[in-house]
Order: C-alpha cells, then sequence, then structure tokens
C-alpha cells in the first residue's frame, strides 16, 4: 500500500506559543485549547512537530486554565525537535535548534486549495490550481481577544 502526501494551502493565524500560552485565561480556556490542537509549529523540516502533537494531544491537556497554563510552559520549555540518525534509526531529543515555548504555532482558518499525491517513493512534480475567484477575508471575530497574532499565508504539507 501507497502513502498520502498532501499539501493545502490556507489563509490562517500565526503566533508565538510563548505569547499564546501567556494569554491563557478563564474566558479564553477553551479557545486556545482549540487553537493548540488544531495548529501545527511553523516547522521548515525538523522534528518540533512530532513533539508538539504528543504534548497537546487530547489525552494529556489539563481541564483548569492554570493547569493547563503551567504545563504548557514546562513542556513547551523542555522540548524542541529530534536528532535522528537515518542509518541506526536513533532518535534523540535536542534543544540544538531551540525549544517548543521559541516556536510559532500555525492555524489555518480557510482552505483555499489542497492537493494529494499517493504512491510509493514517488518522484518529480505535480500541481494544481484554482480559478482566482475567491473571497480571502477571514472573519477574526472569534479571534479578537487574541493578542500578537499575525493573519498569514500558510503551507502545510502532511505525509501519512
Amino acid at each position: 500500500m501507497g502513502k498520502c502526501e498532501t499539501a493545502t494551502a490556507s489563509i490562517g493565524i500565526k503566533i508565538l506559543l510563548s505569547d499564546l500560552v501567556l494569554q491563557i485565561n478563564e474566558t479564553n480556556f477553551t479557545l486556545i485549547k482549540e487553537l493548540l490542537r488544531r495548529g501545527y509549529i511553523e516547522d521548515d523540516n525538523d522534528y518540533f512537530n512530532e513533539i508538539y502533537s504528543k504534548i497537546t494531544s487530547i489525552n494529556k491537556l489539563p481541564e483548569n486554565h492554570l493547569e493547563l497554563k503551567e504545563y504548557l510552559i514546562r513542556e513547551f520549555t523542555n522540548n524542541g525537535s529530534y536528532n535522528k540518525s537515518k542509518g541506526d534509526s536513533i532518535v534523540i531529543p535536542t534543544l540544538d535548534k531551540g525549544c517548543l515555548l521559541d516556536k510559532a504555532l500555525l492555524v489555518a482558518l480557510k482552505d483555499i486549495l489542497t492537493m494529494d499525491r499517493w504512491g510509493h517513493d514517488r518522484y518529480g512534480s505535480n500541481c494544481i490550481s484554482r480559478p482566482m475567484d475567491f473571497d480571502l477575508s477571514v472573519n477574526m471575530e472569534k479571534y479578537a481577544e487574541i493578542e500578537n497574532k499575525e493573519i498569514v499565508f500558510i503551507l502545510g504539507q502532511h505525509s501519512g
């Protein structure tokens, strides 16, 4: 069986994890948990997202806003990426490239274009297009009280 690689272009929010976590309070607790669950680390080709997903898994997140803030600060400060050796399959956690707390979280709010590619170790190029007849605006009212966010164009890729 082959695997699927999906690339998606979206409009979304970009915010440093440190900025987001420090804003957690009783009022925005649920919204920030939603952002954390839907988001990904801006990660060119490292392994920050593997560690991020373990920290933010649904079963691990505390249900109290103060406990959540404390948990995330501790975990995001003490975890970063992995060093992986290709031949030996050795995986070593590292903070060489910084900790997660210093990384940006990207949350897609509106997908513009998505493309899947199936197969075993495929090589070559492929592409997709869409007419420029769509609205690029995003309703940000829900996220109004989240400070230090930036509206960005996101190109995400998922392999699995």
